[in-house]
């Protein structure tokens, strides 16, 4: 997909779009929004208001506004505005800018970005509206039938991600953790692991790659474009969102001991050591059931729901551009 970027002179105020969650961080994601209108505004810019009724609603406003010529587009919470602000934007010269303000934030600190710090996140916004932004790259998602795909990733619906696309455990964990309003945090996370481990039982996979295709029955499967997920989980610390490749974590089928002895350690990537643990690399990569394990859970990716396998990720290099 060729995307050419464009931004706006630095003398020159920005029409920018906002969106806000206002739920995000335990309610705090209002106030930050309310200060980024004010910042921006201050800064001289025209802000243009799109957070909506619903989170389609955001989504078709946002979507339409950066189609139609926003100079950026500006998303106020965690990774799930982030996920809304990369399907407004993927593929238009839109710029995307983050204010963290959300419980995970995962995709702002792989950005390095301020977290829970308004002031400087829209700081740092307003410094990089003058000047070209960060091409990055973003994987499309959709359901898969077999032998009807687009290359381009478009004719089948779908959506796109950021982060990471995770089909086993992790996602299992993810749904429940959504379930928590304590802790905050990555404590949810942890929560949720001791929980969904409980009654376990290992998931049938056919996975198919750029190079090859094989049968697993596992626990974990994730496509990673970024290396971090739900909450500080290190799920593929190599992964570069530039690279034009997904990183395919796996893991073999684990008894729920070893799955409480390999989860902790995700969150420093020591996981990547274990014998049961494989990685490998790809453009693409189909995800399908099979009748050799548990049917898999829920796709989620940004920490968002995605939807059941099949599924089919692409990835698309520099495909998104960010206000870095």
């Amino acid at each position: 997909m060729a995307v050419s970027a464009h931004h706006p002179d630095p003398v020159t105020p920005a029409r920018v779009g906002l969106v806000v969650n206002p739920t995000a961080g335990h309610g705090r994601g209002r106030k930050a929004g309310l200060r980024t209108d004010q910042l921006l505004r201050e800064g001289g810019h025209v802000v243009v208001e799109l957070s909506g009724e619903t989170v389609a609603d955001a989504l078709a406003r946002a979507r339409g506004a950066s189609i139609d010529g926003l100079d950026a587009l500006v998303v106020v919470g965690g990774d799930g505005m982030v996920h809304l602000g990369v399907n407004a934007v993927v593929g238009t010269t839109t710029p995307l800018g983050i204010v963290a303000a959300g419980s995970g934030n995962d995709f702002a600190k792989v950005l390095g970005l301020p977290v829970h710090k308004v002031d400087d996140a829209v700081a740092r916004i307003v410094v990089a509206l003058g000047h070209p932004p960060r091409a990055v790259d973003a994987v499309h998602v959709a359901p898969y039938i077999a032998g009807a795909h687009s290359p381009d990733g478009e004719t089948w619906g779908g959506s796109w991600f950021a982060g990471a696309l995770s089909v086993g455990l992790d996602a299992a964990v993810n749904a429940r953790a959504n379930t928590y309003t304590w802790p905050p945090g990555a404590g949810k996370y942890i929560r949720a692991v001791v929980t969904c481990v409980r009654d376990f039982k290992p998931y049938g996979y056919r996975i198919t790659t750029d190079t090859a295709a094989f049968d697993l029955t596992g626990t974990v499967v994730a496509a990673a474009n970024a290396p971090q997920i739900g909450g500080g989980v290190r799920i593929a610390p190599d992964a570069l969102i530039d690279d034009g490749q997904l990183d395919v974590i796996y893991a073999s089928a684990l008894p729920r001991r070893g799955i409480l002895k390999l989860f902790p350690g995700m969150y420093r990537g020591r996981h990547m050591t274990h014998p049961a643990v494989t990685a490998l690399r790809t453009t693409s990569i189909i995800i399908e059931p099979t009748s050799a394990g548990a049917f898999p859970p829920v796709a989620f990716a940004d920490g968002e729901v995605i939807g059941p396998v099949p599924l089919r990720a692409q990835v698309h290099p520099g495909a998104l551009h960010l206000l870095v």
